[in-house]
Parts: structure tokens; sequence; C-alpha cells
């Protein structure tokens, strides 16, 4: 529980991060005509450095093949983020760009960009680290709340003289909707923050519910409204993306639309036509073959149609299950410092546990079967049978006495409890040996027992009991 809620400091942290660096960015780039980075990009930029040094964070790695790594993942970013000022007329991963990049001639204002570019880059990555190596508790991120409503601040200060000024500002480069989000994440951070106190809180223990009621509204609306006051820009751009493709791919489906709407609503009216037809007409039965054909064959169409799109609703279903399910499994990580086992110590704790599992195997087989210990098997099965029913046995209770208040709660089952009860004290305490007889008539009595016509009994003992 306590790694979730880090988990999720660290996100919110992130969001707090990247709103102040990319509304900085969205200011001073454009003055000096080039575009800003996109703040989906800032966001891989973190989530790489962060993965990065999580990777290694803690495994005692050579500082060679962490220099490797954190080099390999900030080369990409740098990449990326030189991309993005300059109109380029081929794509990111052709690779062209690059070398145009590297020799072609740069003037003063060019070499600024580049240089701001790389100053960005610099800052999200070592934010993205420091998002890893700090601890998110109450000092660190009240550090970064201060930090970024510092740099808004003096952001506002800034407009302000341009404005007093005279000096046109770019409305993207405002930063209202960009401080509300740092704002509503800093604020959910800020209440989230461990200060390594350690109070006792059951003091308000009637009031829990209320209280995980309260949280996960004050959760949704403060991380959710900041993500998406964050995010906005690129929530638009994809919201229009989504709307020309989902009318793109609804245009095939209206002829099919069009079918169902006159197999619902002109089926009726020709049922009546056919009706009042064939009272005043002889010559309209000969059509009713061929309408009842298309009828078939139109909901046989719709029928295939449906089958077929809810067959591809559940495998893209399947499909984005099985994603998240490797995702999440690539992201888990190790507790910091534990022990690696080698692959051989694993191969050999796999086989110990195969044996003995082959040798309690006729152990179990002995129990069921019973060479002295059947009449105890039978009636440990009768107390986790009575458990489950909401009667289990009484510490200081008897065998005797269990089984005669097992009976007064199911008469139906009387006889098969006691039996079962009998078997265990002619067993244990009359050190007598059960014949096959007699183990397989409690065998049958356990299976009547676990029998579905006895389960609303079995269901109202259950919720009536006390100890449930």
């Amino acid at each position: 529980m306590k790694n979730r809620r880090n988990g999720l400091l660290v996100v919110i942290c992130a969001g707090m991060v990247l709103s102040w660096i990319y509304t900085w960015a969205a200011f001073i780039m454009p003055i000096l005509g080039f575009r800003p980075f996109s703040i989906i990009d800032g966001a891989l930029i973190l989530a790489l450095a962060a993965g990065i040094t999580s990777l290694h964070q803690g495994r005692g790695w050579r500082m060679a093949s962490v220099i490797g790594f954190q080099a390999v993942g900030l080369s990409l970013a740098v990449c990326r983020m030189v991309y993005m000022p300059f109109d380029w007329g081929d794509s990111f991963w052709s690779g062209q760009w690059l070398a145009t990049f590297l020799t072609r001639q740069r003037t003063i204002v060019e070499w600024t960009g580049v240089a701001l570019t790389l100053f960005w880059t610099a800052a999200l990555w070592v934010a993205g680290i420091r998002l890893v190596v700090k601890a998110p508790d109450r000092f660190v991120v009240s550090a970064r709340f201060d930090l970024g409503a510092a740099a808004f601040l003096l952001l506002l200060l800034i407009q302000l003289i341009m404005i007093g000024k005279g000096v046109p500002v770019n409305p993207d480069a405002t930063c209202e909707w960009r401080f509300l989000a740092f704002f509503m994440l800093g604020l959910l951070a800020l209440g989230m923050g461990d200060n390594g106190d350690r109070v006792e809180k059951g003091y308000m223990g009637a009031y829990g519910g209320v209280s995980a009621v309260l949280g996960f509204m004050v959760l949704v609306l403060l991380f959710g409204g900041g993500l998406v006051i964050l995010f906005l820009p690129s929530l638009m751009s994809a919201a229009e993306v989504g709307h020309d493709a989902l009318k793109g791919a609804a245009r095939p489906l209206i002829p099919l639309f069009v079918a169902v709407l006159r197999f619902v609503f002109l089926g009726g009216c020709r049922t009546a036509q056919e009706r009042v037809g064939r009272s005043g007409k002889e010559g309209s039965d000969t059509d009713m073959p061929m309408a009842a054909e298309n009828d078939f064959g139109l909901f046989h169409t719709i029928v295939s149609w449906g089958f077929g799109g809810l067959a591809v609703i559940i495998g893209l279903a399947a499909f984005g299950f099985g994603i998240y399910l490797l995702i999440r499994w690539l992201a888990a990580r190790t507790p910091t410092g534990e022990k690696k086992t080698g692959i051989w110590t694993v191969l050999l704790r796999l086989w110990r546990r195969f044996q003995r599992f082959l040798l309690s195997i006729p152990r179990v087989r002995a129990g069921k079967r019973g060479d002295g210990r059947a009449g105890a098997y039978s009636y440990a099965r009768l107390q986790r049978w009575g458990a489950r029913c909401g009667l289990p046995r009484i510490p200081n209770e008897t065998p005797l006495e269990y089984g005669v208040r097992l009976a007064r709660r199911f008469p139906t089952l009387g006889t098969d409890i006691s039996w079962i009860v009998e078997l265990y004290n002619q067993s244990v305490y009359g050190v007598t040996q059960p014949d096959e007889k007699q183990i397989l008539s409690a065998r049958h009595s356990l299976n009547r027992m676990r029998s579905l016509r006895y389960w609303p009994t079995r269901l109202k003992s259950w919720f009536l009991s006390a100890s449930r």
C-alpha cells in the first residue's frame, strides 16, 4: 500500500515539475521564433529518466553501466528535443534530419534555440532523476512546490512588465491554466506527503467510511482535474483526431444501420399489408415466401455482423488486458538492496518442492483411504463443513457434543453426522481399525452433506450464525 502511495505521489510531483518547465519553454521559445516541445514529449522524457534511474537504483551496478544507461536515454531525449523546434521535412525516425542538422550552418539565433533546447532537456532529465532519488516526503514536496510557485510568480511578473511596456504576449504562453493545474497537483501532493510521524488515527474509527469517500473524491478532483488541465491542448487535438477517425470508421456501418431500421420498422407494416392482401386478394400469397426469405437473409446478416463485432470487441479487450499485464510485469521491480539468487538456486528449489510434492501424495492417499486415520480424516472434513456453515467447533467441545449440535441445526443430516462422529470415536478412543465398508459409508455421508439441495439450509445457518 505504501509503495502504491509513493508511486502516485511521484506521478503528482512529475506533473508539478512538468507544468512550470513547459510554461517557461512555451514563453521563451516563441520569442526566438521557435516552437516549444510538446507537453507529451516532456512527460515521456520525465518518464524515461525516472524509469532508467529506477532500473539501476539500489542494485549495486557499476558506475560505468549506470553512466552508459543514462547516456543512451539522454541521447534519445536530446535528439527528440532538438527535432521539435525546427521544421524538418523528414520524419524523426528517418535519421536524415540529424545529418542535416550536424552539417548545416546556423545563425546566432539558431544556436540560442539549440542551447535553450539542451537546457530544457537537461532540466527535464535531472527532474526525472530526482523524482526517483529523492524520497517523496513532506519536505521534498514542499521544496518542489515552492520552486514551482516561484517560477510561476517570476513569469507572471515578466509578463506584467511586458504588458505595461506595450509588448505583445503570446496567448499560448499565458500561465493561468497551467498554474491552476500546478496548484491542484501541489495541494494534493502536500496533503499526501509523509513527514515521518507515526500517529495513531483510530480515534475517528466511526468515520472511516466517510473519510475514505472524501479522500477518493479529493483524489479524483485534484489529481484528475490537474492532469486534464495540464494536458488540455494535447487532449483537444486527440479528441479532434478521434472524432474524424470515428466518422471514417462509422461510414461503412451506415448501410447496416439502415437495414436494421428497415427490418424493425418496415417489417411490421409488411406483415400487416400481407394479412390484408391474404383476406382480399389471392395473388398476394405468392409474394409471402420471397418476403420471408428476404427477412431471413437480412436477419442472418444482422446476427453475423453482431457476433463478429462482439468477437472483435472481446478480442480487443483481451489484447488490452494482456498488454496491461505485460507492462505491469515489466515495470515491477524488486525491493532495494534485495540479494539476487542465481538461476541454478531457483531450479534446485523448484526441484525440491517437486520432490516434496511427490512424497506427500502417498500420505494424502493413505489419509483418504484410511489406515488408522480414516475416522479422524472424516471428522476433520466434518469440522470444516460445519465451520463453512457458520457452526465452528468450540475448543472445549467434545466430538459427541459437536455432532449433537450439528444434528440439531441440520435434522435431515443427523444420521450422517452421527455416523461420522461414531466412526471417529471408534478409531481414536476405541483403537479399532475401520474396515473398507465403514470408510466408504463415511465418504458417502460427506458427499450427501455437500449436496446442492442442502445449500439453502447451509446459507441460512451461515447468515444466522453469531460467529460470522
